[in-house]
């Protein structure tokens, strides 16, 4: 190129402006394509066995389960050999930990101070558990990753006494 020649000056001045804009358009790509991820990607809105992505979900969608009778749905998420003790001590199989709440379906509950810990194949998800207007109870379950989906092996209930 001739630097004698605007013209040449102008071109290089052209590319250099070019090379900013494709960086410019390539960055904004990016910043779109996440914020669309943050809006649309990560937990379901309305949560179900089928897209539940993580522990606190799986137990919000147990406790519906049994709030609203469901017990198919708790039946197919409670593992064959699960093992669930109630806040008073009592131990229960499968079974009977599904007899137990069809005697006591709670008519609300919620959860508070949630956290999941990931162990393997499993998640060990702790809680506070309200159920109306009995005492709050400390869960501590275990959620086992099957071909499936996720069933629960094992639930533990302590009572929170007051201070």
């Amino acid at each position: 190129m001739n630097k004698d020649n605007p013209r040449g000056h102008q071109l290089r001045r052209s590319r250099q402006h070019s090379g900013w804009f494709s960086l410019c358009s390539s960055v904004s790509s990016v910043v779109v394509v996440l914020f669309l991820f943050g809006c649309y990607g990560g937990a379901p809105k309305h949560p179900s066995w089928k897209n539940a992505t993580g522990g606190e979900q799986y137990e919000r969608l147990m406790w519906q389960a049994i709030r609203d009778k469901e017990w198919s749905s708790v039946h197919s998420h409670l593992a064959p050999g699960f093992i669930g003790v109630d806040s008073s001590g009592r131990m229960f199989d499968r079974d009977a930990w599904e007899d137990h709440w069809k005697a006591r379906a709670p008519k609300e509950f919620s959860i508070a101070e949630l956290s999941v810990q990931s162990n393997g194949p499993d998640m060990v998800v702790t809680y506070v558990l309200h159920l109306g207007a009995e005492s709050e109870r400390r869960v501590v379950s275990v959620w086992q990753e099957v071909k499936g989906g996720w069933i629960l092996i094992a639930s533990s209930q302590t009572p929170i006494l007051p201070k």
